[in-house]
């Protein structure tokens, strides 16, 4: 079977609980049950709530979990139908075994709300889900909660299995009037009445799969017909002409046609014909009917090729694991409140406030992590600080915070739109949407106010700079933490290059001069100059210098100390670290600007080629839509023409029927007519002619 998935880019993956989460047992877990019940997550059993009467559904946290723990588009496939009709195993089969969801080989159903299989098929494109559902006619459960159990499987797959046994006649639509009261249990729109036509565009695909059929399905004239024109025609299809007669079986039919995507059906043999092979086929998979076996294999490569991602609201989008956890608890509140209708256009916006403001918050915490192992690996673990700005020109051998931090920028913000960029687009603009959530997680990791500052020229003019700078985010700390680093960096290595100085100043050898002293001072400088790092560079020079020059008193005891020389020197190397400090700022502003420039025509770019991918995905899906509705169109004119000709046919064999026994009836008279003439003729034949007697006087008699 791995063979099949991975013809079809499908793997068998399992999920895994969230960091810290307890470890799931068993290869099922009840993604939403009854109230009565409840799910031990020690033992991987569900367990009856003492006192506890059946009336609401409740989410299972252990469930949500696995779900959300998959960040991509997914495909639910679910299944349904009457309970004991092989729902669980058809499932187990998807996934290559015959028990990955408890079968039920006793009269009381094994499955009580939906439940959700623990491993997936993870594709490229999307992941497919598997959920199992209670059986329609579950023990226990009422009309209400079965159309409860029902909106909440439909609301939450993309591909909806309707399992049941042997071939279905208009009558058996009658149990299933839970299909009817869709239209009541949900909008597309809050508060807005919905036509039924209008929720084909969300709800899933429908196949109908009959199980146990042996016999070919064939028309009135005893030809082959294909099991989903079977189903349209002679199931779902209508057969009153007028609005007054329509039965429920019509009304069940109809929403059934009205409703989803596709309407398709697919046939299953009999397992076995031997009652403890049926009792267990999970153990009795190599005695199984190999037509059985085969109707298996064709229809699961169907399934995986009619899968898709699950579509949201809005163009575009598509519901990841995620989403679906979130959406799944907003319908299950609203299936539970008797006042409340699932509204599919308000629990699309409110998973998509939640899901953007939990991707920012993801993105966020991505960042810290990345970025605190990028500093502690660049800073040697705090023993080196980094420059502000970025390191132009050459590779540099130690990277600078803002290089780090771009660098970043760029793989958090392609890591947040991918995150939201399923979600798709509400309006026709430029991305507007996602355009918003990525300006507000920039926000979070770097916010800048505009500053301008003076400087002189090359030429001697003062001229202004305006830019930015860094005043808050995260980005923000990393700064204020390279600051202090370079502070105490710099401070220690001013000491350690002029501590020697100081020494020879305070207690100068006897050989030694003012020469030597601005030696050793021009020397320090330079060395400071190669070995400083940080934003507090020329800032602790300046403050060291002038501790440095308390020593005033004891420069004068120096041999050959020149005081004018002395002065003029310190004048210029402190407006040589004033320009060096202001030329800083002026690049900071300056990278700042140009970096917030490059980042936001960056990100633009990328929503721009998101928002195309994403029109071209709408289109793609519009066209596929107006296929299906043409498709579907076409089949309706197709089951049109199929009841007027039956309706030919009947009337022609009616008439002809009638025309035959008229004939019948005319051509016995005739024959009647016939026999009687020639009885007649035959006794006139038989009869001697008469004798003529003359008498006397001129009259006659006849002897």
């Amino acid at each position: 079977m791995s063979g099949l998935h991975s013809k079809h880019g499908f793997k068998v993956e399992a999920l895994k609980p969230k960091p810290g989460g307890q470890a799931i047992q068993g290869s099922a877990i009840p993604l939403i049950l009854p109230n009565d019940l409840k799910y031990n997550a020690s033992t991987g059993r569900v367990e009856e709530v003492q006192g506890a009467r059946r009336e609401t559904l409740q989410a299972v946290p252990e469930a949500l979990g696995l779900l959300e723990g998959i960040e991509e588009p997914v495909s639910a496939l679910a299944i349904c139908g009457p309970c004991r009709s092989g729902k669980s195993y058809i499932l187990s089969r998807l996934l290559g075994t015959a028990d990955a969801f408890e079968l039920g080989h006793r009269m009381d159903p094994q499955t009580f709300g939906i439940w959700m299989g623990t491993k997936v098929l993870r594709g490229k494109d999307f992941t497919i889900v598997l959920l199992d559902t209670e059986g329609i006619d579950a023990a226990g459960a009422s009309a209400d909660q079965d159309a409860r159990i029902l909106v909440m499987t439909i609301l939450m797959s993309s591909l909806l299995i309707y399992n049941s046994l042997n071939v279905p006649y208009k009558g058996d639509l009658e149990k299933m009037q839970c299909f009817i009261k869709l239209a009541k249990g949900i909008t597309v729109k809050k508060g807005e009445k919905t036509q039924m036509s209008a929720f084909r565009e969300f709800f899933p695909d429908f196949l109908w799969l009959l199980r146990d059929v042996s016999l070919m399905i064939t028309d009135e004239d005893g030809k082959d017909m294909d099991p989903s024109e079977y189903l349209k025609t002679r199931v779902l299809g209508r057969k009153g002409e007028d609005d007054f007669d329509e039965s429920t079986s019509d009304k069940v039919g109809r929403a059934i046609l009205t409703f989803f995507s596709s309407v398709e059906c697919a046939t299953l043999e009999r397992p076995s014909e031997k009652k403890e092979v049926m009792n267990n086929i999970a153990e009795h998979t190599g005695s199984l009917n190999p037509e059985f076996n085969k109707g298996v294999e064709d229809l699961i490569k169907r399934l995986l090729l009619k899968s898709r991602a699950k579509r949201g609201y809005d163009k575009g989008s598509t519901v990841s694991g995620v989403a679906l956890s979130i959406m799944a608890k907003q319908y299950i509140a609203a299936v539970n409140d008797p006042k409340a209708i699932p509204a599919l256009d308000n629990t699309w916006k409110n998973t998509i406030q939640l899901m953007r403001s939990r991707a920012i918050e993801e993105v966020v915490v991505e960042y810290n992590q990345h970025m605190q192992a990028q500093v502690a690996a660049a800073t040697k673990n705090g023993q080196m600080p980094l420059e502000d700005t970025e390191n132009k020109g050459k590779p540099p051998s130690q990277p600078s915070l803002m290089d780090l931090h771009n660098q970043l920028f760029k793989v958090v913000t392609d890591m947040l739109l991918e995150k939201v960029g399923h979600l798709g687009i509400s309006s026709g603009d430029l991305g507007s949407e996602n355009k918003t959530v990525v300006d507000e997680m920039q926000k979070r990791l770097v916010q800048r106010e505009e500053r301008t500052v003076d400087y002189m020229a090359a030429d001697g003019t003062i001229k202004k700079q305006k830019g930015f700078v860094v005043t808050g985010g995260e980005l923000f700390h990393f700064i204020q933490a390279n600051k202090d680093l370079s502070k105490v960096f710099c401070q220690k290595l001013f000491e350690r290059l002029f501590d020697p100085i100081r020494k020879h100043v305070e207690s100068p050898p006897p050989d030694y001069d003012f020469q030597q002293l601005m030696g050793e001072l021009t020397n320090a400088r330079q060395r400071y100059s190669e070995q400083a790092r940080g934003p507090e560079k020329w800032v602790i020079l300046q403050e060291m210098t002038k501790n440095f020059e308390k020593l005033k008193a004891n420069f004068e005891k120096i041999k050959g100390y020149q005081k004018k020389l002395m002065q003029e020197q310190q004048k210029a190397q402190e407006a040589e670290l004033q320009a060096k400090e202001k030329e800083r700022e002026v690049r900071q502003l300056y990278d700042q600007a140009q970096g917030m420039q490059k980042a936001h025509q960056e990100t633009l770019q990328k929503m721009d080629h998101q928002h195309r991918e994403q029109m071209d995905k709408v289109r793609q899906e519009e066209a596929e839509r107006r296929e299906q509705e043409e498709q579907k169109y076409r089949d309706l004119q197709n089951a049109q023409m199929e009841q007027y000709a039956t309706m030919a046919r009947e009337f022609n064999e009616k008439s002809s029927s009638q025309m035959q026994d008229l004939m019948g009836r005319m051509q016995e008279q005739q024959a009647d007519m016939n026999r009687q003439m020639m009885d007649l003729m035959q006794a006139i034949k038989d009869t001697p002619p008469p004798v003529v007697k003359v008498e006397r006087g001129g009259g006659c008699s006849i002897m």
